[in-house]
């Protein structure tokens, strides 16, 4: 049931996703966008490796920047 018929609201930026070592935090949803954006920040620790195969989108733009803490 959608959120909006429960009575239910959840604030994307209140919660983090857990994956193993990095955290997973939306900032704006598609919701917040009228379906036109998503922003998130993902902290990745120092050193970590990511494995993850070449993909591509069909319908949409992707951003990704990082920033380093040295």
């Amino acid at each position: 049931m959608p959120p909006e018929t429960t009575g239910l609201h959840v604030n994307p930026p209140d919660e983090t996703i857990r994956l193993g070592p990095l955290a997973v935090r939306f900032l704006l949803t598609g919701d917040d966008s009228t379906g036109s954006v998503a922003a998130f920040e993902l902290a990745v620790p120092a050193a970590q490796h990511l494995a993850a195969p070449a993909y591509s989108h069909d319908h949409y733009e992707e951003t990704i920047y990082g920033i380093g803490d040295v």
